[in-house]
């Protein structure tokens, strides 16, 4: 019984530590597209065009 919760216990942070690793991965990625869309051409042509 009590190898069986320890198992169970051990599972379960090894998926929560990976949910959390895949998370902050995706989370990273996501903040680095930002900048990079806001150097896109067109977008960047757009706000300067509507300065004046």
């Amino acid at each position: 019984m009590a190898e069986s919760m320890v198992s169970i216990v051990v599972g379960l942070v090894v998926i929560v530590t990976g949910v959390m690793i895949l998370s902050a991965h995706y989370r990273r990625e996501h903040h680095r597209a930002r900048p990079l869309a806001r150097l896109d051409g067109h977008r960047l042509w757009d706000r300067m065009r509507h300065r004046h």
